[in-house]
């Protein structure tokens, strides 16, 4: 199984999501432009099974600065026309939604920390999110945009502070705000390093952090593994289904 990884810093890679990755044969193919100008990302889907899309400290409208960022949206649009399974992990998700026409655009006030996002009705019998998960579960947020759910979509995550937190275009396009899939070794990472956000907002949090991961961090690591395999059985079921290997 070959997926397709958009990597845009050493530090922001799949984390927990090698987990299952590394139980099914996953071989993950990092694509990595904005750290290395000869990474191009391909002009179609073939060749992969699916895509997977991580964070960034770029906002997803950034085009001009960032060019690839409209290659990555354009791919989404080539992978999802495929029936090729897509995850998007916050400037991912942004990248998704912007891709479908939604709008992606700051929030008042940045979203730090482990923070409550309450799962939908939609959620209850969706092939990622319907495994009786807690409602609300408790994951991490690292982001100062937001983006409008694409027409089409169905919502199936939702923020007290930031509404929209996930959502999923056709069978196997989905969008995820939160990073559930970050280690605590990488959300202390981004917290130490952060010389705005974190100082201006939450100056805090570097102290609250250890005990919000003892609270919250083993929830989010069920939480991403079980998101993560399921989403990796929708690519086995689509490709038994088209007859391709892994």
């Amino acid at each position: 199984m070959r997926i397709l990884l958009l990597q845009n810093h050493d530090n922001s890679g799949p984390g927990y999501l090698e987990e299952p990755a590394a139980r099914r044969g996953v071989r993950f193919e990092a694509c990595m432009p904005h750290l290395n100008a000869d990474h191009r990302l391909p002009e179609d889907a073939s060749g992969y099974d699916g895509f997977l899309l991580m964070g960034g400290a770029m906002h997803a409208g950034h085009v001009e600065e960032h060019p690839w960022l409209e290659d990555a949206a354009a791919l989404v649009r080539r992978f999802t026309e495929a029936e090729k399974p897509v995850l998007g992990v916050c400037l991912g998700s942004q990248i998704v939604a912007r891709a479908f026409g939604g709008r992606c655009y700051d929030v008042d006030v940045p979203e730090v920390g482990f923070v409550p996002i309450r799962l939908t009705q939609a959620a209850e019998s969706d092939p990622l999110l319907g495994q009786g998960f807690d409602n609300p579960v408790h994951l991490a947020e690292f982001h100062s945009q937001t983006f409008d759910i694409p027409e089409g979509a169905t919502r199936l995550m939702v923020g007290e502070e930031v509404p929209n937190q996930a959502f999923r275009i056709g069978a196997a396009t989905y969008s995820f705000q939160p990073h559930f899939e970050v280690t605590p070794e990488m959300m202390t990472h981004w917290v130490s390093i952060s010389d705005e956000i974190v100082p201006t907002h939450y100056p805090t949090l570097p102290d609250a952090l250890p005990h919000q991961l003892q609270l919250h961090h083993f929830a989010s690591h069920d939480f991403c593994y079980r998101v993560g395999d399921a989403w990796l059985d929708l690519i086995v079921k689509r490709s038994r289904r088209d007859g391709e290997g892994g």
